[in-house]
């Protein structure tokens, strides 16, 4: 090898060790049918303009898991997140799924101003806190924006001010005895923050109902069979 090929091969080889690679990010993915949600750990998935991360889902008392699945919607202001729920067998006594989760928006020209919730549930009470701090031993102990109840078949919403970019929420899924849940939809308001929009939360939520009403139909009837 000549002399002056050779030091063009050094030259490009200390050219290439100077070059820093930087690793790509990793793809954030969308929130419709994302699964399992304490699968999508600190990056979480985006919907809209916010993104929903660190979901953290603890029962007491009975086995259960949360979904997302393909009905979330974006309408207006209103960035609604349709939770899929699966627990079996329905308590005999009180049970709770708790559910955490953090909410942030992806402008910062965007902050949020309020929620919604729709609980389909039988003999199913939710409680939905929300913090504008991380919870500590799932208390929130500073910046409490929001905290309310919905019973089961009912809509409960909640404005918040100062508006936020960032919010920690607690849902507390209280199931009494004889109690079923297969979904229940949760609206995270853009300002100005709209009033609770009945009909969209509705239809987001009865075609899931109607599939986990006739699944708990056929679990009982192979229990009844067996």
């Amino acid at each position: 090898m000549g002399r002056l090929a050779t030091l063009a091969l050094v030259a490009l080889i200390v050219l290439m060790g100077s070059v820093t690679i930087t690793p790509s990010a990793e793809a954030v993915p969308s929130c419709m049918n994302a699964g399992n949600v304490t699968g999508l750990g600190s990056i979480g998935c985006d919907l809209g303009s916010l993104n929903f991360s660190s979901f953290v889902v603890s029962p007491v008392g009975v086995a259960a898991n949360i979904f997302l699945g393909g009905l979330s919607a974006v309408v207006a202001n209103n960035v609604n997140l349709t939770f899929q729920v699966s627990h079996d067998p329905s308590p005999a006594n009180l049970a709770d799924i708790l559910l955490f989760y953090t909410v942030k928006t992806l402008s910062g020209q965007t902050q949020l101003g309020g929620v919604d919730l729709y609980n389909p549930g039988k003999n199913v009470t939710i409680r939905e806190t929300i913090c504008g701090s991380q919870f500590m031993n799932g208390v929130c102990t500073s910046g409490s924006l929001a905290d309310y109840v919905v019973t089961g078949g009912n809509i409960g919403n909640a404005t918040f001010t100062p508006l936020a970019s960032t919010i920690y929420v607690r849902k507390d899924i209280q199931l009494l005895q004889d109690s079923f849940i297969s979904e229940f939809t949760n609206s995270h308001d853009e300002p100005p923050a709209q009033a609770p929009e009945p009909a969209t939360l509705l239809l987001l939520g009865s075609s899931l109902t109607a599939l986990g009403l006739a699944a708990r139909r056929r679990i009982r009837g192979a229990r009844g069979a067996a």
